[in-house]
This record gives C-alpha cells, sequence and structure tokens, in this order.
C-alpha cells in the first residue's frame, strides 16, 4: 500500500515561505514527512540513530516555525506537541547549486562522534516524490546560537579547535563523499589527491557561469593568484595522509554556542549544516573559520598569532585522543596548507558573494570587504 501523501500544490513553494510553514505543519499532522518506510526508499529512517531524538510520535499536531535562511538552505523547527524539536532544511536553489546530493550529507552525521553535531533522522532527496515538493533533510535540533564573528574570544576558539578534534577522530580512505549503506566509503578513492586540477576546474566553471560578474568587480587577477597559491601547496597536498571526517563549512554561521560547561567553564560548542561534509584534509576546516581574509557574518578576523594559537590547540586536543597522523600533527603543514584552502574557498565565496550582489544588499555590503582581505592576502592590487 502507498501511503497517503499530502496533495501536491501546482507550484512549488518557496521553501522560506509562510505556504511551507503550513505544508510542513500538514505533512507532520498527516504523518507524510518522516515515514517508516522500507530500507531501499527514500526518505531513510537510519538504522542506529539514537531514538531519544525522535518524538514520540511521528504525526499530529506541531508549531512550525522558521529557524533561518542560509546561502542555499531554509531551516524549519517542527515542535510536536511531545517530545524534541526537528529541524527540516530546504535546499532554495537548484540540485545543480548544492555541493553533494542529501543523503550525502544525512550518512556523514551518522559517523559523527556523539555531541559534536545533530542527530540524522530522515532524507528525501526525490523532489518528484517529495511531500513537501523539495528534497529536504530531517535532523534533531542543536542548542545555542551563532557568535557574530567580532565577538569571538580566545576560548572561543579553544573550544572550538578542541571540538574539531574531535570530529576529526573520524579517519577517511581520502576525499570524498560519504555514503548511505555498509560502507560509508565506497565512493571514495582512497589514497592522495591533488587539488590542483579540481581548483582549475572550478575556476573555468565560475567564468562560464559568471564572466561578467567576474569582469565587472575585476576578480580575474584574484582567482589567478589564488591559484599559484594553491599549485604552491599542491604537491604537499598530493602527498598527504591521515585524511578525515571534515565538516567542509565550519564557518562561524555553522557555530553555535550555548552558555558554559559546568566543570571547565570552557564555552559550549555544537556544529551544524553538514551539507559540505566528505573525507578531507583536516587544514581544510582550520581554514574556513577565518583569519585574514573575512568579510560578513561568515568569517571571524584573527591576527597571524590567534590562527596560531588556535591551530596549536588544535594539535594538542587531537594528542589526547590517541595517535595523531602527520596530517594534523605538524603545525608548520597545517599552516602550509590552510594557505591554499584559505585561497580557494574565498574565492569560491567571492565569487559567490559578487553574483548576487545585483540582488542581494548584505552582499553589496559584504564584497568590498572580503574582496579587498583576499587581494591583500594574495598581494594583488585593490
Amino acid at each position: 500500500m502507498v501511503p497517503h501523501q499530502a496533495e501536491q500544490p501546482s507550484a512549488l513553494l518557496d521553501p522560506a515561505s509562510a505556504a511551507m510553514g503550513e505544508l510542513l505543519a500538514q505533512t507532520w499532522r498527516e504523518g507524510t514527512l518522516m515515514l517508516p518506510l522500507r530500507e531501499d526508499a527514500s526518505p531513510v529512517r537510519l538504522p542506529g540513530m539514537h531514538k531519544s531524538v525522535l518524538p514520540a510520535s511521528l504525526s499530529g499536531r506541531a508549531r512550525v516555525t522558521l529557524a533561518g535562511v542560509g546561502e542555499r538552505f531554509a531551516a524549519w523547527r517542527v515542535i510536536p506537541q511531545e517530545n524534541a524539536s526537528v529541524i527540516v532544511r530546504i535546499p532554495h536553489v537548484t540540485p545543480a547549486e548544492l555541493h553533494q546530493d542529501l543523503a550525502h550529507e544525512i550518512a556523514a552525521l551518522t559517523l559523527i562522534p556523539a555531541d559534536v553535531g545533530p542527530e540524522p533522522i530522515a532524507v528525501h532527496d526525490d523532489a518528484a516524490t517529495s511531500p513537501l515538493g523539495h528534497p529536504y533533510v530531517v535532523t534533531s535540533e542543536m542548542p545555542g546560537t551563532a557568535a557574530s564573528p567580532e565577538a569571538w574570544t580566545g576560548a572561543h576558539l579553544r573550544s572550538h579547535a578542541e571540538h574539531l578534534a574531535r570530529l576529526h577522530t573520524v579517519p577517511a580512505p581520502g576525499r570524498g563523499p560519504v555514503s548511505l549503506g555498509t560502507d560509508p566509503w565506497a565512493a571514495v578513492a582512497p589514497g592522495p589527491q591533488h587539488l590542483l586540477p579540481e581548483v582549475d576546474e572550478e575556476i573555468e566553471s565560475w567564468s562560464q557561469a559568471h564572466g561578467s560578474v567576474i569582469a565587472e568587480h575585476g576578480l580575474a587577477p584574484l582567482l589567478e593568484a589564488a591559484r599559484g597559491v594553491v599549485a604552491a601547496a599542491d604537491a604537499e597536498i598530493a602527498q598527504l595522509g591521515g585524511f578525515v571526517l571534515a565538516h567542509g563549512d565550519l564557518c562561524s554561521t555553522n557555530i553555535l554556542w550555548d552558555g558554559t560547561d559546568e566543570v571547565t567553564g570552557a564555552p559550549r560548542v555544537q556544529y551544524i549544516d553538514f551539507e559540505w561534509a566528505q573525507g578531507d584534509d583536516p587544514a581544510r576546516d582550520l581554514a574556513i573559520l577565518g583569519g585574514a581574509v573575512h568579510g560578513g557574518p561568515w568569517y571571524v578576523p584573527l591576527t597571524e598569532e590567534q590562527v596560531d594559537a588556535f591551530v596549536r590547540a588544535y594539535v594538542r586536543a587531537r594528542g589526547e585522543h590517541g595517535d595523531v597522523p602527520d596530517s594534523a600533527s605538524d603545525v608548520a603543514s597545517l599552516r602550509h596548507r590552510m594557505r591554499a584552502w584559505t585561497a580557494y574557498e574565498r574565492s569560491a565565496m567571492l565569487v559567490h558573494v559578487a553574483s548576487r550582489a545585483s540582488t542581494r544588499t548584505s552582499n553589496r555590503r559584504v564584497l568590498p570587504m572580503l574582496r579587498g582581505t583576499l587581494a591583500e592576502e594574495l598581494g594583488v592590487d585593490a
């Protein structure tokens, strides 16, 4: 028997609209948002997940509120009458604009250590059969709020370094996505990989999709300089061992703070939004937080001394969790690779921000700062 699905609207609803909130409440009430389907069906109810994160009932009345709207997802909070609330994340961009299929994100969440991030609950990656008309993921809700980049202190950096070290205790055979199933690394080619070909492919893609924007804002010299920084570290990255499960997007908006630890007094931290999670170089996660290249709500401005202290705190914390691979124990190598990842990631964000500057006031405000700090880091005339 095919379970009843909520009647589909004639046109796709805006994932952040009030109408979507009403549809979410309806699908929860009817029990169609998270169905206990077969293992080979979608959405996927994951084996082994902590039952405590699930509401007592998957149907009935629930209050639905918009938790936030990011660069690619609208996040909704579904609060049932009983037990814990859940977060439903719905992309508001096309599938081609997502880094990877939503099933890879949910698969990554099945591997993370307890209390590092949300519990995976369900994924529906087929828009054609989705009760919402869009693909979506469902996870437990994590407590806390993001801190503005200017509010970060040394204590925040140390807590983040220690939390990241816990995440990175999950080894990976190489760079690539996590898959649902008995072998989570089935899609990953084991061993080192060059990064430069990936960067070249991305720059070509940006040029084709946003050539006029790149020309308008004079971004071509920055992209070429960023490529040079990656090229300088490519041989080192190509010999890398000791890959880890990386979050992939640990900017400040994806790091939540919830009071202080009762024993240590340190700020309590959690990670959210694992859409970029995959096996990767640990230096990637270290680089994304911020540093000399910053702008907007995503990146924490840090001095050279603060970055160095952050990396050393991470290396010390890794040592507390057992043997540490060379990829995560050599501070000088981490810093060198971090510069390459910073050049690559900030260039990608710069093109993204510039491509939306004509339609988003927030992007127009961020663009000069992000462009200027990247140009200074790369030694390019702004």
